[in-house]
């Protein structure tokens, strides 16, 4: 088995969408903007947005509360090929950064982190 897409159950499909597509500039391979479904083509594996509300139904949980998540459920990993120019872009676009670009020696990795619009945690990485 291989990993091939990444789905996140988002509770703000436009604001998500926006920040893939526009902020991290990521390309759209597939938008469905009715069903709340958007598909980014950024490597071997995608990334698929999808509401809660949609993904709910999907499975035939209706409305469920959102309340009581925690606020990390995953992370999802971006190489690049340099930590601190990407770093630097991203802030011009008005990214917010959870840490600045830093050296994991134990890594042997520089990385930095920040979240996407529903609080996932996202990390840009670069083996040293």
């Amino acid at each position: 088995m291989k990993l091939l897409q990444i789905r996140l159950l988002v509770t703000d499909f436009k604001k998500s969408t926006r920040f893939y597509k526009d902020l991290l500039e990521l390309p759209v391979s597939w938008y469905e903007e009715e069903m709340e479904y958007a598909l980014f083509n950024n490597g071997e594996t995608k990334i698929e947005l999808l509401s809660r509300k949609v993904m709910a139904e999907v499975v035939g949980e209706g409305n469920t509360s959102l309340e009581g998540e925690s606020q990390s459920r995953f992370l999802l990993q971006f190489e690049v090929e340099d930590v601190d120019k990407t770093y630097n872009r991203f802030r011009e676009n008005r990214i917010e950064f959870v840490n600045k670009p830093h050296d994991r020696k134990e890594w042997r990795a520089r990385v930095a982190h920040f979240r996407d619009p529903d609080g996932n945690l996202i990390e840009i990485y670069k083996m040293l």
